[in-house]
C-alpha cells in the first residue's frame, strides 16, 4: 500500500456489457492522490458517464451539470456505476523505473492502448529527448488470472520499447 504514495504510471480500466473495456493512461508523482482524483472527478459530475453498455449519458458541460441537478437521481446512480467499473493498474518507479521517464512510459502505453483498444486520451509523445534504450516489461505475477488476460489483450506481450535518440 505504501507504494500508492510514491511516483508511477497507471491505467484506469472500466468495464462494461460484452467485455467492452475502456482505458485511461496516466502517470503521476503520488499515484494515490491521482486515482482519489479519477474517483472525485467521476461521483463530482466533471466526467464522462457512461451507461452499462459503454455509451455516453452525460457529459460534463456546465449546462448538463445544471440539468442532472433536476434528475440528481438516475445522474447519482451513472455516476456510483462508473465508480464502481474503475479498476486501478500500476507499474511504480522502481527497480531502475526513474520517474524521468514517466512521461515516455505514460505515452508508450496510450499509444499501445489506443492501437489495440478504446482509450480515452492519446496525447502527444513527451517533449524530452533519450539518450538511452528504454524498454519496459509488464509483469503480471501479482494479478488475477482474468485481470491479466485483459491487460494482455490491451497492452499486448511485446514490451514498451524506445529506441535510443528518440525525441
Amino acid at each position: 500500500m505504501e507504494a500508492l504514495l510514491g511516483a508511477g504510471v497507471y491505467l484506469r480500466v472500466k468495464g462494461y456489457a460484452k467485455g467492452r473495456n475502456i482505458a485511461y493512461v496516466g502517470q503521476s508523482k503520488q499515484v494515490l492522490a491521482r486515482i482519489d482524483q479519477h474517483l472525485g472527478a467521476m461521483l463530482s459530475l466533471t466526467h464522462t458517464l457512461r451507461d452499462a453498455d459503454g455509451g455516453v449519458r452525460f457529459q460534463p458541460a456546465f449546462d448538463a451539470r445544471l440539468r442532472a441537478l433536476n434528475d440528481i437521481d438516475q445522474i447519482a446512480a451513472l455516476a456510483l456505476a462508473e465508480a464502481r467499473r474503475m479498476r486501478f493498474y500500476c507499474a511504480f518507479c522502481e527497480d531502475g523505473f526513474d520517474s524521468d521517464y514517466l512521461g515516455l512510459v505514460e505515452y508508450l502505453l496510450m499509444q499501445r492502448i489506443g492501437d489495440s483498444g478504446e482509450a480515452e486520451n492519446v496525447n502527444r509523445p513527451p517533449v524530452v529527448e533519450f539518450d538511452t534504450e528504454v524498454i519496459v516489461q509488464s509483469d503480471y505475477a501479482a494479478l488475477a488470472a482474468a485481470d491479466e488476460a485483459m491487460l494482455r489483450e490491451m497492452i499486448g506481450a511485446a514490451p514498451l520499447v524506445v529506441e535510443e535518440g528518440f525525441d
